[in-house]
Parts: structure tokens; C-alpha cells; sequence
């Protein structure tokens, strides 16, 4: 076999791996999306076996603009908390044990600590799956 073969040869298994497809997301991504209402950009940092999403929701119009940040151990979501910058501003927080029982939650309203209805935890716990599918894709 020549030189100017053996190199060619060399030079293209080289290049067939340093072309490998890597399947593993990086471990900080950001993304959005604009919708009817406003614009949503996501913000996710995966490590290990935990995902910890950020989103920012900024209306287009009228409206408050809301953080919300979302924590996953595995498949299973670990803390909701949300930050409504509204008059008065709002904030929620719930957090959930390693089987996805609710441990913890808590809204606040101007200085006023109340409780979340089952509801209203569905729809948070659906909000975090929506976000998290749309930064999964």
C-alpha cells in the first residue's frame, strides 16, 4: 500500500470520528419562543441526574411579567416557584418529596401567606410538564 494511500485511509477514519454523534444535551442550554400574549425564554442547566429549568414569561401588552423556576430529581419534579411582578406581586412556592407528594407550598400576596387549592397545584404541576417538554424538544 503507498504512502499517499495509508495517509488518505488515516485521514478519513480520523474524520469519521471526530463526526461521532453525541446523543447527551449540553449541560446549559437556552431557548424561547414568542406567542400570542409574549415572548417565553427558557433557561435549563442539566447536572448529573437533576434538571433546573428558569423561564421568563414578558407580555406583550398588558400583563405581569413572571419568573418561574422548575426543578426536576430524575423524572420527578422536585419545586415549583413563581414570582408574579404584579400590584401586588405574587409569589408561589411548592415543593415535592422523591415520589412526587407534595411536601411543601405556599403562596404570598402582598404580605399575606395563603394556602394552594389541589387545583391550582395541578395546574402549576401541568405548567412545569409544558415547559419542561418544550425544552426537551
Amino acid at each position: 500500500m503507498s504512502v499517499w494511500r495509508r495517509a488518505f485511509l488515516f485521514s478519513g477514519a480520523l474524520l469519521l470520528t471526530a463526526c461521532s454523534h453525541n446523543a447527551s444535551p449540553p449541560p446549559f442550554t437556552a431557548s424561547g419562543f414568542a406567542g400570542d400574549h409574549g415572548a417565553v425564554r427558557i433557561w435549563r442547566k442539566d447536572t448529573n441526574d437533576e434538571v433546573h429549568l428558569l423561564s421568563v414569561f414578558s407580555p406583550w401588552h398588558s400583563g405581569s411579567t413572571t419568573t418561574s423556576e422548575y426543578r426536576w430529581q430524575g423524572d420527578t419534579l422536585s419545586l415549583i416557584e413563581l414570582n408574579i411582578y404584579s400590584k401586588p406581586p405574587e409569589h408561589i412556592r411548592a415543593r415535592f418529596d422523591a415520589h412526587g407528594e407534595l411536601s411543601f407550598m405556599q403562596r404570598e400576596v402582598g404580605g399575606q401567606k395563603q394556602q394552594l387549592s389541589n387545583d391550582q397545584i395541578a395546574l402549576y404541576r401541568y405548567r412545569a410538564e409544558q415547559i419542561r417538554q418544550t425544552s426537551d424538544a
